[in-house]
This record gives structure tokens, C-alpha cells and sequence, in this order.
């Protein structure tokens, strides 16, 4: 168990669920963000960030979004509920495209040259339009506060970054990286490794 996990298992214990040490109410997104800690995934043990060189190589539109994500000039940002490396080491991969058809074309594509990427939903889950709804739900979820603009360029970057980090070139590079995460998490957590794993959640 990470210390993170461990303070948040001691507040529950001391009864202090919804309120600080200090004893005021916690915020909406507080909770969001100890409810995301106390139930980690792969991707919680990964990077917060992504490396200088990678970025450099993004478009401005995507590095505009990344900056978003993490916060970078934005009062309300992903890290408001949970650590940017929950999207950041996800397995979701939305292909780029101009509408759902063109998506829908792009997996079928994948499927047929690439079928190792849907061999293992551990490392890739590749859908037309899985960002788009994890955006938007996590944009409903209490004390989120990120503007439908700001949600867009993020779900933006997340395209771009899934098609460019986690498949073609990067593909075997990825697909090791998961199988770390995934075993770190299986080491640290593995009631929640076996919960994930019956949910074929990982």
C-alpha cells in the first residue's frame, strides 16, 4: 500500500470521511480525489508527466491540451479529481478522424493489420470514441468545473497522444510499459488487481 492509500485508510478509520483534520466539510472534488487515490488502476503508477521530447514533438493544438490536463494556466484541470497519470498511462486509444465514421474506420483498419492490439485490453482498448465519453464524464462528475472548451482541446490531445504514443511506431514501447503498471499493481494492491481483473477493468 502507497502512503497515500495508507492516510486515506486512517482517515477512515478516525471517522473523518467528508471533513479535513481541521474539521471543515470537504469540497466535492476532494472527494473525488480520495475516492480516485483509495481505488488506484495501472495508470495511477505511472508518470505525471509526459518527457520533454515527446511533447516537443506534439502540435501546438495538442500540447495546448496536454497543458490543460495538467493544469498549466487553468484554474480547473483534471488533477482536480485525480493525478494526470490516470489519462496520461491509460490504455484507451481514440483514433483520430473527423467524425465517428472515419473512427469507426480507422478500428476496423487496426483490427485487420494490427490484431496483436486486441489481443490484450490491459494495454491497448481501442474504441471510435472513448475519450469523447471519458471526457464528458468525468467533465459531469462533482467539483470538475472544466469549461466544455477547455474539456474539447483536452479530449483533443488525448486523441492525438493515444494515436501517436500507444500504437504504430510506439506500439512495443507501450505495450511494455502497461505490463509494468499492471504488475506494480498486482504487487502493491492485489485486492484491487483482483477486482479490476474480474471487472475486466484493468
Amino acid at each position: 500500500m502507497t502512503p497515500r492509500l495508507m492516510i486515506l485508510s486512517l482517515i477512515a478509520l478516525l471517522g473523518l470521511g467528508g471533513y479535513s483534520l481541521a474539521g471543515e466539510a470537504k469540497s466535492a472534488a476532494d472527494l473525488e480525489k480520495e475516492k480516485a487515490l483509495a481505488n488506484p488502476y495501472p495508470n495511477d503508477f505511472g508518470p505525471a508527466e509526459l518527457d520533454a521530447e515527446t511533447l516537443k514533438s506534439y502540435p501546438a493544438g495538442a500540447q495546448e491540451g496536454y497543458k490543460l490536463l495538467r493544469g498549466v494556466g487553468a484554474k480547473k484541470n483534471c488533477q482536480t479529481c485525480h493525478t494526470a497519470s490516470r489519462p496520461l498511462n491509460s490504455r484507451f486509444v481514440e483514433p483520430e478522424g473527423k467524425d465517428t465514421a472515419e473512427k469507426e474506420a480507422a478500428v476496423k483498419k487496426l483490427k485487420a493489420e494490427h490484431p496483436e492490439y486486441f489481443k490484450d485490453a490491459s494495454v491497448w482498448q481501442i474504441e471510435p470514441e472513448i475519450w469523447k465519453r471519458y471526457v464528458k464524464r468525468m467533465m459531469a462528475k462533482p467539483g470538475c468545473g472544466i469549461s466544455n472548451e477547455d474539456g474539447k482541446k483536452i479530449w483533443q490531445f488525448l486523441v492525438y497522444d493515444g494515436s501517436h504514443r500507444k500504437i504504430g511506431a510506439g506500439a512495443e514501447k507501450w505495450k511494455a510499459h502497461r505490463e509494468k503498471l499492471v504488475s506494480e499493481l498486482k504487487a502493491k494492491n492485489a485486492k484491487r488487481y483482483e477486482e479490476l481483473a474480474k471487472d475486466k477493468d484493468l
